[in-house]
């Protein structure tokens, strides 16, 4: 549909790794993606680790139907022992949130310092 948002949030994490994170790519398919799995959120829709060919950078790219969805997952991850995992194991580098972000959301991201994007226009097939 052109020039229509569907209401969706993305988020694009961009981190560097950190040099004690040996483990950095069974860290994440044996744990940071089977435990966000396993959270069962309704409204993420994409949960998906990129990582450079030397493995010092990483990009998360996660999806959400809406607000209400981004911030179960916030919450989801600051209230499990992943989340202190992930952050032996990154430096975060900057945080992009695409989206008409709700006060909720901006909250719960706001220690993160998000760079918050509304969207201007395009369209989705």
């Amino acid at each position: 549909m052109l020039n229509h948002y569907e209401k969706t949030i993305t988020f694009i994490l961009q981190m560097n790794v950190l040099a004690q994170a040996n483990d950095i790519t069974a860290w994440i398919t044996d744990r940071s993606a089977r435990v966000t799995h396993e959270f069962n959120e309704e409204k993420t829709r994409r949960f998906e680790w990129f990582l450079s060919s030397d493995q010092s950078k990483a990009t998360l790219i996660e999806v959400f139907d809406d607000c209400v969805g981004a911030v179960t997952r916030v919450q989801n991850l600051m209230s499990s022992e992943i989340a202190a995992e992930w952050m032996e194991r990154f430096e975060i580098e900057s945080l992009t949130v695409l989206g008409d972000v709700n006060d909720a959301l901006a909250e719960a991201l706001a220690s993160m310092g998000p760079d918050i994007r509304t969207y201007a226009g395009g369209f989705t097939r």
